[in-house]
């Protein structure tokens, strides 16, 4: 685990611009361009970039193809071999390699018949026709271009022109600069006042290659110079991809249940990105795009969110049309994946932000339709179980997800360096989606579930021998309230605030069930337990009230005991005042132990100050939630003052968090045992079952 901890951390921290694998679409485009300075004096002609060439000339399929070799998509092979074809035609080069190039686009044309839409290639109608006329003007035979297949490609071609008049596509940035090279007719000079700071054309080398072509830009010339020299002689459908592969690479890892090993690492990521934070306008994949897109924005904003950054949610109000959302202006069809990461980003909303509360409501139907129309396939990226995600994500929201539940599922959707990502092409994002992550978050998975199943065995004695059975505590409750603590504070070295936690709950139960079945009052059990000061002697009298006394003080005397052997730091008067101050509230039911369980994991963390604020909410919520939850009737007026009080919540733990002057880890306790009573509230008892039988005793 060590090692794989090492190899994470180098790469999060050797990102860059955005690891990508090479495409030979892009690559062929630059390869076009002619270095004109060697035909002065009448010498043959030869490329610019001499090492895109190689490239493809070095990376033929056996099946004479290009692309990508592991994943057989017919849009992505047919434009890489057509592009790589009239490459190796333009520089009357390995003329085999060519004819062996055209014999696959013969034998392969007709399975674009068969080809879903939801499969076809990024700009694949713009830039297909593009390169079929350009192998025409270049005389290559045996390709059947009168074929009723590009018939019909062409026709789609000249509906996504009516989407993008000549005029706009002049005047203001669009998506469609990321597939230049498709277009016709074009005034390339004055399509120079679009170019990104960097010299390319909305990242696309390819993009930037034909206006180079057409303009012998300076600024081009560099972009896709520093690209080649990047990517060792070829070149990647769209770079730099910067601000995505921070990103995914952190939501990755959340989900996968291993960020904790790379707080630092992540922050710097965060910090990186929430320096180039358009808050008019959103994020591309890049930095300092002059286009942004909803899917990189909505990632944006919920992870800079999470981690205290002050980013609003307002922008998303830019890819909203109507009452439905949109990734890029001018698709055709929405991406499954963008809206399921929208939904995500809605949930994570605070009091009054109603975009956030739109946005929730069109993405929870849209993947609603999804999973009802049987789909499983998107159009930015092929992953193991999309269908799975978004299940999940329907049916548990993120107050009821607790980390562990999610990460033991997500391990199984995560299909790592088996993902494939779409754009113009098919590419692989190694900072996203590789094994390393994977085996790393299995390994750490099975490591702490060994510890919790440890941890469970020290539970069940704990139980067995404090007679916990005369109160009407069953052996399954404290499971469940192991689970939920383990599920929550999972952390192999948190062994301590786990069954802090697990036990104060329990014993919480204890203390209500001996109230309310004994002729005896709250206050007068206060005052027995301020008069039994002496936790090292356990009294011989078996009544109920000695028991309760014995456990409860036993377990004070212990928590006490192993937080100042571990942290050097005496809790045993802050301790014995939280569970005093419980006791003086006369509660006859157990909801507002939530803060009572938060103020104990704290102090059993060596926090010795809580937040008032916070506890009221936690307290307000928790009660409402034990109320929703032991209501027959679902009531919608009680459900929506939930909703709104979580969103408070939420506002206080993440919201300026590095001004507060609470620890960060005080705050997320409060979340962490809130959730829990959200996930019981809203969870059945069945479904309870299954994720304590997945999470504790199922390996990864």
């Amino acid at each position: 685990m060590r090692n794989l901890r090492e190899e994470i951390k180098n790469m999060l921290s050797s990102m860059g611009d955005g690891r990508s694998s090479v495409s030979p679409y892009d690559t062929a485009w630059v390869s076009f361009i002619e270095d004109t300075n060697t035909n002065i004096n009448g010498t043959s002609k030869r490329p610019l970039f001499p090492s895109c060439l190689q490239w493809i000339i070095d990376n033929q399929l056996d099946d004479g193809s290009w692309g990508e070799e592991l994943v057989f998509c017919i849009y992505d092979r047919l434009l890489n071999t057509l592009a790589c074809v009239v490459a190796l035609t333009l520089w009357n080069t390995c003329l085999h390699k060519r004819n062996k190039g055209v014999m696959f686009i013969k034998e392969n044309l007709r399975k674009l018949e068969g080809g879903e839409v939801v499969n076809m290639t990024s700009g694949f109608e713009f830039v297909f026709p593009s390169l079929l006329d350009k192998a025409q003007q270049l005389h290559i035979d045996n390709i059947p271009y009168d074929a009723p297949v590009f018939r019909d490609i062409y026709a789609r071609r000249e509906v996504k022109f009516t989407r993008f008049p000549k005029d706009l596509i002049h005047t203001i940035p669009t998506i469609v600069l990321f597939s230049l090279e498709g277009l016709r007719d074009l005034d390339w000079q004055r399509l120079l006042k679009l170019q990104m700071e960097d010299g390319s054309f909305l990242t696309s080398p390819s993009s930037t290659a034909i206006v180079f072509m057409n303009t012998n830009d300076d600024k081009c010339f560099t972009f896709l110079q520093n690209a080649v020299q990047k990517f060792n002689g070829g070149v990647p459908c769209s770079y730099p991809a910067d601000i995505q592969a921070r990103l995914w690479a952190i939501d990755r890892l959340q989900r996968l249940g291993i960020s904790y090993y790379f707080e630092e690492e992540i922050k710097d990521l965060l910090e990186y990105v929430f320096r180039y934070w358009d808050k008019e306008n959103g994020f591309f994949s890049a930095r300092n795009s002059n286009i942004c897109e909803v899917d990189t924005t909505c990632m944006a904003i919920r992870l800079l969110r999470l981690h205290g950054f002050d980013v609003s949610p307002d922008v998303l109000h830019k890819f909203k049309d109507g009452d439905e959302f949109f990734c890029l202006r001018g698709e055709s069809n929405k991406s499954a994946t963008v809206m399921f990461n929208l939904y995500r980003c809605s949930q994570a909303l605070f009091p009054g932000e109603i975009i956030c509360e739109e946005a929730k409501n069109f993405t929870y139907n849209f993947l609603h339709q999804y999973l009802a129309n049987n789909q499983s396939k998107d159009k930015w990226v092929i992953a193991k179980d999309i269908p799975g995600e978004i299940r999940y994500a329907l049916e548990f929201q993120w107050y009821a997800s607790l980390p562990r539940v999610e990460s033991r599922l997500y391990i199984d959707q995560y299909g790592g360096a088996d993902e494939i990502w779409i754009s113009k092409t098919l590419y692989r994002m190694p900072d996203v989606s590789n094994n390393v992550y994977l085996e790393a978050a299995k390994l750490d998975y099975n490591r702490c579930q060994s510890q919790h199943r440890f941890e469970w065995l020290i539970m069940q004695e704990w139980f067995e021998k404090g007679n916990f059975q005369k109160f009407g505590i069953s052996k399954k409750e404290v499971l469940v309230s192991f689970f939920l603590a383990a599920s929550s504070i999972f952390e192999v070295e948190k062994s301590r605030q786990r069954l802090a936690w697990a036990k104060s709950c329990i014993l919480c139960k204890m203390i209500t069930s001996y109230i309310n079945q004994e002729a005896t009052t709250w206050n007068s059990f206060l005052m027995e337990f301020k008069n039994y000061r002496d936790m090292s002697i356990k009294k011989s009298n078996e009544t109920k009230e000695i028991i309760v006394l014995n456990n409860l003080c036993q377990f004070l005397h212990q928590l006490t005991k192993e937080t100042y052997q571990d942290l050097g730091k005496d809790i045993h008067h802050q301790l014995h005042n939280v569970w005093e101050e419980w006791l003086e509230e006369n509660n006859t039911t157990c909801q507002e132990a939530a803060v009572l369980l938060v103020q104990t994991i704290n102090l059993s963390s060596g926090h010795m100050t809580h937040d008032e604020i916070l506890s009221k909410y936690t307290n307000k919520v928790c009660h409402m939630l034990n109320e929703f939850q032991n209501d027959q009737i679902c009531n919608s007026s009680k459900a929506r003052d939930i909703e709104l009080h979580m969103q408070a919540l939420v506002k206080l733990v993440f919201s300026n968090t590095s001004s507060n002057n609470i620890n960060q880890g005080i705050e997320d306790t409060y979340f962490k045992v809130v959730k829990t009573f959200y996930y019981t509230a809203h969870v059945s008892e069945e479904t309870i079952n299954n994720h304590i039988s997945k999470v504790l005793f199922q390996k990864a």
